[in-house]
C-alpha cells in the first residue's frame, strides 16, 4: 500500500510540473482499494516512460479508444470460446451416440439369446 501511496504523490508532483507542450499523458493515480486497483487498467500502463514525437496515437490519449480495443479483445476470445465450445459440443454428442448405439446393440443381443 506504501508503494501505491508513493506513487499517487508523484502522480500529483507531475501533474504540477507538466507542460502540454510535451505530448504525452501524465500517468493517473492508482486506487487504494484492492478491489479496484485489480480492475484497474492504469496498472500495466507504461506509456509515460518515453516521449511521443508528433501526433498522440488516439489509443494512448483517448480512454474511449482504450475501451474500444478492450472490448475487442474481449469479443474476439468469446468467438474462440464458442469455437471451443461447439466442438466440445460435437464431441459430445457423438460420444453420446456411440454410447446410445452400443445400448441399443446390448438390448437387442441380450433378447437373441435368451
Amino acid at each position: 500500500m506504501s508503494s501505491i501511496r508513493k506513487f499517487n504523490k508523484y502522480c500529483a508532483h507531475l501533474e504540477t510540473l507538466y507542460d502540454p507542450a510535451w505530448s504525452i499523458p501524465l500517468p493517473r493515480p492508482l486506487p487504494t482499494n484492492l478491489s479496484a486497483l485489480r480492475e484497474s487498467p492504469e496498472l500495466m500502463e507504461e506509456v509515460w516512460i518515453h516521449r511521443s514525437i508528433g501526433e498522440v496515437p488516439r489509443w494512448l490519449d483517448d480512454s474511449d479508444v482504450r475501451d474500444g480495443i478492450r472490448a475487442m479483445l474481449k469479443a474476439d476470445r468469446c468467438s474462440e470460446e464458442l469455437i471451443r465450445i461447439t466442438l466440445e459440443a460435437e464431441n459430445l454428442c457423438r460420444w453420446f451416440g456411440r454410447e446410445l448405439a452400443a445400448v441399443e446393440l446390448a438390448l437387442i443381443t441380450s433378447s437373441c439369446t435368451s
